[in-house]
């Protein structure tokens, strides 16, 4: 199954109001393994016909999707398959909690993903290029940062490779032992 199955099933049973997903590579295999989660109305697809030009791309082309009227967004990786719900949620009250504009989680002193932006960065966002996320927008105002401890690393493990899908097999395993 794709990772993003776990990333989608997290984020919709999450507190998150709508549940956009950017839609590249492979797009109609995707949008059909994740279509049947919606069952509430709150999934949403967009395509980012650009998708080769990096990761930039699918970020303008969400905050486009989510239009002028939200006050915040939250970006999940959708290879990051151990990510959970509980989790988003910590996120979202914690931003909620706070007067910054930035919220996301940290391990060990490191940033980790997913992060929530306010709507104050939605321009700064859209301006990104290339293969560039949000880290240039969390770095050039460390001052509206919050961030929040985690202790497990679980959550935040990404799968860019064969390897890292046998590592959280491994961890996976070792919690349930």
């Amino acid at each position: 199954m794709p990772l993003v199955l776990y990333v989608v099933a997290a984020a919709l049973e999450s507190g998150l109001s709508r549940v956009v997903v950017v839609l590249g590579n492979e797009r109609d295999r995707v949008q059909t393994v994740l279509a049947p989660l919606d069952r509430d109305g709150r999934l949403e697809f967009v395509v980012n016909e650009a998708f080769a030009k990096g990761q930039s791309t699918s970020v303008v082309a969400g905050l486009n999707a989510i239009g002028e009227g939200a006050g915040a967004v939250m970006f999940l990786l959708g290879d990051q398959p151990a990510v959970t719900a509980t989790v988003l949620d910590r996120l979202i009250r914690a931003f909620e909690a706070s007067d910054r504009t930035i919220c996301l989680p940290t391990r060990e002193g490191q940033r980790r993903n997913p992060v929530v932006f306010g709507a104050c960065h939605f321009s700064a966002l859209r301006a990104l290029t290339g293969d560039a996320g949000g880290r240039a927008v969390i770095e050039a105002n460390p001052e509206e940062v919050i961030a929040v401890p985690f202790d497990d690393e679980l959550p935040f493990r990404d799968i860019d490779r064969e390897d890292d899908l046998a590592d959280l097999a491994r961890m996976t395993e070792d919690r349930r032992s």
